[in-house]
């Protein structure tokens, strides 16, 4: 078996990698179909290069605002974020709420509804009484 190049590292054969290695090699190998398996593990027998690159790419998308990383945030949006990541109950924090997020309607006590209410009732009444005058007055 030639040379294995993995990761940017130089190994001799499998046994000359370290064991964590190793296994990332090795799962990389069973996650190809047996076919491809086989070219792989043919072409290192013939000594043949063999190069396998892995890139994982993400984006987090706060508030409609894509960013490459957490250290790419503005320190304040990276604060929430790690605080929502860890899951730690936003509201009972105290942390930022989102620009986007409307602020809830006014809390209405007993004394508001009560009064809102009376003034119902006293329109119905003046309403009824102006209907009844209006008839009144067309006998």
């Amino acid at each position: 078996m030639g040379k294995i190049v993995f990761n940017g590292q130089t190994y001799d054969d499998l046994d000359g990698m370290p064991p964590e290695v190793r296994t990332k090699y090795q799962g990389i190998l069973q996650a190809l179909g047996a076919e491809d398996r086989e070219k792989v593990e043919a072409a290192m027998g013939s000594g043949a290069g063999l190069k396998i690159n892995t890139t994982v790419r993400r984006k987090i998308r706060v508030n409609g605002k894509d960013y490459d990383s957490v250290e790419a945030m503005p320190a304040n949006i990276r604060e929430a974020y790690e605080r929502a990541v860890a899951g730690k109950d936003s509201a009972a924090a105290g942390e930022l709420v989102p620009a986007a997020m409307p602020s809830p309607p006014p809390a209405i006590d007993a004394d508001d509804s009560r009064r809102a209410n009376l003034v119902r009732v006293a329109l119905l009444i003046v309403v009824g009484l102006a209907v009844l005058a209006w008839l009144l007055a067309r006998r």
